[in-house]
C-alpha cells in the first residue's frame, strides 16, 4: 500500500493481508478502469468496466486496440481499477447510518503493454480461466491473429489498497428504543440454468459450465 493509497476515511476497516487481496481480485468478475482522456481543456475523465484477470502481483487488462481508454493507459497515464463485492445492504433506524457490506480494492499504477506472445497467450488464457475456471482446456488454443488483434496490459499491484465494512449496522443510541426494524439484507450473485446454443443442442453440460460459482474461495 502506497500513500496515494491509504485509507484516509475509516482506516479501521483497512485490509493489508495480500492474500486477501489477491482473493477479492480473483473472485470478482469485472472491474471499473478509470483514466483521464484528452489533453487541456478537452481532458476529462473516462470509466469503463472491463474483464481483468490477476498473475501474481499483476492485474491484467485487454481489449480492442483500438479501445481509446486502452490505447491511452498503454501510453503510460495514471489509471485507476476498482473492485467491489456488495455483501449486504445495512438497514438502520435512521437513513443516516444506512449503509452496505461490501469488500473492495483499488489498485492505482501504470499499464504496460504485453508483448511477447507466448507470455500474451498466457495471458488471455488466463482472462478465460479468471471468467470460467477449466475452460481453456476445452476450446481451441487463439491463433496468432487472435493474439495480435488484441491488446493486453498489466498492471502492477505495488499501490493497491484493500477496505471492508461488515457486520451490523450502527445506531445512534438515542435510537435504539424504536421499533424501527433494522438489520441485514444479504446479497449474492444469482447464477441462472446454462443455456445452450442451437449448435450445441441437448448435449450433456460439462462440469465447469453446469457448477460455475463465485461465491467466496
Amino acid at each position: 500500500m502506497g500513500d496515494r493509497t491509504t485509507l484516509r476515511r475509516k482506516p479501521d476497516r483497512a485490509i493489508d493481508d495480500r492474500q486477501a487481496i489477491h482473493a477479492l481480485i480473483d473472485e470478482a468478475v469485472y472491474c471499473h478502469v478509470g483514466i483521464v482522456a484528452g489533453d487541456g481543456t478537452d481532458a476529462h475523465p473516462v470509466v469503463i468496466p472491463m474483464l481483468h484477470a490477476r498473475q501474481g502481483e499483476r492485474l491484467l487488462l485487454h481489449g480492442s486496440p483500438a479501445s481509446r481508454l486502452l490505447r491511452t493507459a498503454r501510453d503510460g497515464v495514471d489509471l485507476c481499477a476498482t473492485i467491489t463485492l456488495p455483501d449486504a445492504l445495512v438497514l438502520a433506524r435512521s437513513g443516516l447510518h444506512h449503509s452496505m457490506n461490501y469488500r473492495s480494492v483499488v489498485v492505482l499504477g501504470r499499464a504496460t503493454e504485453v508483448i511477447d506472445h507466448d507470455e500474451k497467450v498466457e495471458a488471455l488464457d488466463r482472462f478465460v480461466e479468471h471468467a470460467v475456471p477449466g475452460r481453456t482446456a476445452r476450446i481451441r488454443p487463439a491463433t496468432t491473429q487472435e493474439v495480435k488483434g488484441t491488446l493486453v496490459l498489466s498492471v502492477p499491484l505495488d499501490d493497491c489498497s484493500m477496505k471492508v465494512r461488515s457486520g451490523p449496522p450502527i445506531d445512534d443510541e438515542a435510537d435504539m428504543d424504536s421499533d424501527t426494524w433494522a438489520g441485514l439484507i444479504p446479497l449474492h450473485q444469482g447464477v441462472g440454468t446454462p443455456i445452450p446454443d442451437e449448435a450445441t443442442g441437448d448435449a450433456t453440460v460439462p462440469g465447469h459450465v453446469a457448477f460455475w460459482s463465485r461465491g467466496r474461495r
